[in-house]
């Protein structure tokens, strides 16, 4: 005989261990597109290797690594050490590489910190306006 008084599993808890389908974040997903669209072109144009220290929700460090091969981008540290070091909120990182949001306005503005070489964080410009029709 079936016991209907039973304590029902703890649904709220488990809720937060399921993955979503498809990679996960709107900024894993920016990743994923920018893995998908670097080339050997873009790396020798580049040379240079960034990290991204992402504030708010979606905390976390990501890298975008031109300098060998075809590039590669994802989560954690770039190979090959950043040549700079970019800090913002998500949404400012995804109006940035969507083209909604200039560059140079974000960094005058406190939006985005920049830390090591500048002149190569700059070149990162060419890979976002590459992007934007993409993401």
């Amino acid at each position: 005989m079936m016991d209907f008084f039973l304590d029902a599993p703890d649904v709220a808890s488990s809720q937060s261990d399921i993955k979503r389908p498809g990679g996960g974040t709107k900024i894993a997903k920016m990743f994923d597109v920018i893995q998908h669209n670097l080339n050997p072109e873009l790396v020798a144009k580049t040379n240079a290797s960034f990290l991204f220290v992402v504030k708010g929700d979606e905390e976390g460090t990501w890298f975008v690594d031109l300098k060998s091969g075809k590039g590669s981008a994802g989560k954690g540290k770039p190979p090959s050490g950043p040549d700079a070091t970019l800090t913002m909120n998500e949404k400012d990182l995804f109006d940035m590489f969507t083209g909604k949001l200039k560059p140079a306005g974000a960094f005058m503005t406190g939006k985005l910190k920049i830390s090591g070489d500048l002149q190569k964080a700059l070149k990162l410009e060419k890979l976002m306006g590459m992007l934007k029709s993409k993401l």
